[in-house]
């Protein structure tokens, strides 16, 4: 939907924003980018079944460039917010063995991790018969809690990345997308599958997933190589 692409305009110039002035949360910005924008195409799949309305009606059916550049900026943002707007830096754990060269040894952890958090929605959506979003909010649930479980100093991290997620899509999709385009707000999201639950035109499940997706992103670069936010 092409008027959602001033959403997603808007999410990548505050990615630039960030990515500009922040030297010491660039490359971790980057590279949960590119996650995100590799993860993308499933995300768009999963979220088209029963949540958004994303797929063309057309012969050919597709998502648009709108939806790619918000995954890619919204991964990104949601890597680095905390750091950005507490202040925070990060530092290598004390007493960790993990060495940052061993970039294999990581790759294959996050693998790992967003398998597992495919393979819990999955699992909710074809064992338990939940909607697509409320599988995706429970599986980075799972993720987000064994992470701080794990990584107890990491929990304000994930709380307030997740807050600032929820806020940030909920003030840039109410003022430049229901106000300024109500007609395809109203078909953006498959209202009949969702709660009656809406807030400002926007459904609480909406909130809910970029809230977990923040809880979750927010603290994994950190979890998985190893660092403390002081």
């Amino acid at each position: 939907m092409t008027s959602f692409l001033l959403v997603s305009i808007l999410f990548f110039i505050l990615w630039l924003v960030f990515f500009l002035f922040s030297n010491e949360t660039r490359k971790e910005q980057l590279i949960m980018s590119i996650v995100g924008l590799i993860l993308s195409p499933g995300i768009l799949v999963v979220a088209a079944y029963d949540f958004r309305n994303i797929i063309s009606d057309q012969t050919t059916s597709h998502v648009g460039i709108e939806d790619f550049l918000f995954v890619f900026s919204f991964f990104g943002i949601a890597a680095v917010i905390y750091q950005i707007l507490v202040g925070r830096h990060a530092h290598k754990l004390r007493g960790s063995r993990y060495e940052m060269e061993h970039i294999g040894h990581w790759i294959g952890h996050l693998a790992l991790i967003l398998g597992i958090w495919a393979f819990v929605t999955l699992m909710l959506i074809h064992v338990f018969a939940l909607s697509s979003v409320q599988s995706l909010i429970v599986g980075g649930l799972f993720i987000g809690i064994y992470i701080i479980a794990d990584r107890h100093d990491l929990t304000m991290n994930a709380l307030l990345s997740g807050i600032f997620m929820a806020g940030l899509i909920f003030i840039i999709e109410q003022l430049f997308f229901v106000r300024l385009f109500p007609l395809d707000a109203s078909t953006f999201w498959q209202f009949n599958a969702l709660s009656s639950f809406v807030i400002g035109g926007i459904p609480m499940e909406e909130l809910m997933w970029a809230a977990v997706a923040g809880f979750t992103i927010g603290p994994l670069y950190e979890w998985l190589r190893r660092y403390e936010l002081k």
